[in-house]
């Protein structure tokens, strides 16, 4: 999983927790990609945003905060937060330091422990008693929450994008492959070529096409083991949240449809530098060199994060 200087914050929608965006994202996505940048001259210097159930999670100026959707009950959870990626499930905040040594600890900020100490890693999920992650150059490993149990699954010649972990299969790129196997390391299989992951529904796997220079064509769905494959949309992939599907075209509009591609419409043509996420019915996304915002799905109502 790609990690930048700053943190880089996820939300994976698994099959029965899916509660919100997907996403990076990564984009999954490379949609996290400013986050930590500092505003307009010198101004607040806001981190990725993410939400998970009915908390948003976000840092500014290096404090982690969370808060309720309707931006109330703001509480600082820790100082000098370094996280370089982030994640959070039931109530329990999973996140690398500079280092990429893995914590974690409750909502509130306590019960802090370490998981393990650092290693060459592009990023980690979490799946039940389980945190999955890649190392460079190339093999994936799983170790338990609690720090024990540490085993390789495979070794793999060239990680990209990220990894999910659902229905007791471990998804991932390798090359521009995209890979199955059993959650202990077995029965390893190809789903598909020149494909990115965007996401997981049900029983859906969400991704792009991605042609030789690296475009990404068109969205499509698959079922987990490979068939049923079908376009839903042209367009590059933004985001998914409850039953929508969100992607961005070449007149730079952003759309919505459903998650079986019908009923698409036209939602809005702000300028956004970096998409952060969309819940509900705001988009949360950065301008370049400033501040994070938060709109309406039509574009109206731009309130700044602070």
């Amino acid at each position: 999983m790609p990690a930048n200087n700053e943190y880089i914050v996820k939300e994976v929608i698994m099959m029965k927790k899916i509660t919100g965006l997907l996403l990076a994202i990564v984009f999954l996505i490379a949609l996290f990609a400013g986050c930590g940048m500092m505003g307009v001259n010198g101004g607040p210097r806001v981190g990725g945003v993410m939400q998970s159930g009915d908390w948003l999670y976000y840092t500014l100026n290096g404090t982690l905060y969370n808060m309720k959707r309707d931006w109330t009950e703001k509480t600082k959870i820790a100082d000098n937060f370094d996280a370089q990626f982030m994640i959070v499930r039931d109530d329990i905040i999973y996140y690398a330091d500079k280092e990429m040594s893995v914590y974690k600890m409750m909502r509130d900020g306590t019960g802090k422990s370490k998981i393990m100490s650092g290693e060459n890693m592009y990023g980690f999920e979490v799946s039940g008693d389980w945190l999955y992650y890649s190392v460079k150059p190339g093999s994936i490993y799983r170790i338990k929450t609690d720090g024990t149990g540490k085993m390789k699954l495979a070794d793999i010649d060239s990680f990209k994008g990220v990894m999910w972990a659902s229905g007791g299969s471990v998804y991932y790129i390798d090359g521009t492959s995209l890979m199955k196997m059993a959650e202990n390391g077995t029965g390893v299989i190809q789903l598909g070529d020149n494909i990115e992951i965007n996401g997981f529904k049900d029983e859906w796997i969400y991704y792009s096409e991605i042609n030789q220079k690296g475009k990404r064509l068109n969205l499509n769905r698959m079922k987990l083991n490979g068939i049923e494959k079908a376009k839903l949309a042209d367009g590059g992939f933004a985001a998914m949240d409850g039953d929508w599907l969100y992607y961005s075209k070449d007149d730079e509009w952003l759309y919505r449809s459903n998650l079986d591609g019908t009923g698409e419409e036209k939602l809005n043509e702000v300028k956004m530098w970096n998409l952060m996420g969309i819940w509900g019915d705001y988009i949360y996304y950065s301008e370049y060199e400033g501040p994070v915002y938060r709109i309406d799905l039509d574009g109206s109502n731009k309130m700044e994060l602070k």
